[in-house]
């Protein structure tokens, strides 16, 4: 898969490295079959986007608080 890197330089690699690539903000644009996707501008799949840690739905000091 061809990809654009953030220093301008144009490289082909392999399909299964793309997730990791935009997680790391190496890439700029990546090219399908319908022309070049750029990251940040265009839709790309959920999988590509950077994973949320967003915590456990309720934390132990919540629950302690409530129980008395």
């Amino acid at each position: 898969m061809k990809v654009i890197f953030t220093n301008g330089e144009e490289h082909i690699i392999p399909t299964q490295a793309l997730d990791d690539l935009i997680r790391e903000n190496k890439i700029v644009a990546f090219l399908r079959s319908d022309g070049w996707t750029v990251i940040g501008r265009d839709p790309i799949r959920q999988c590509m986007l950077p994973e949320i840690n967003t915590g456990d739905r309720w934390s132990d000091s919540t629950i302690s608080r409530t129980e008395h």
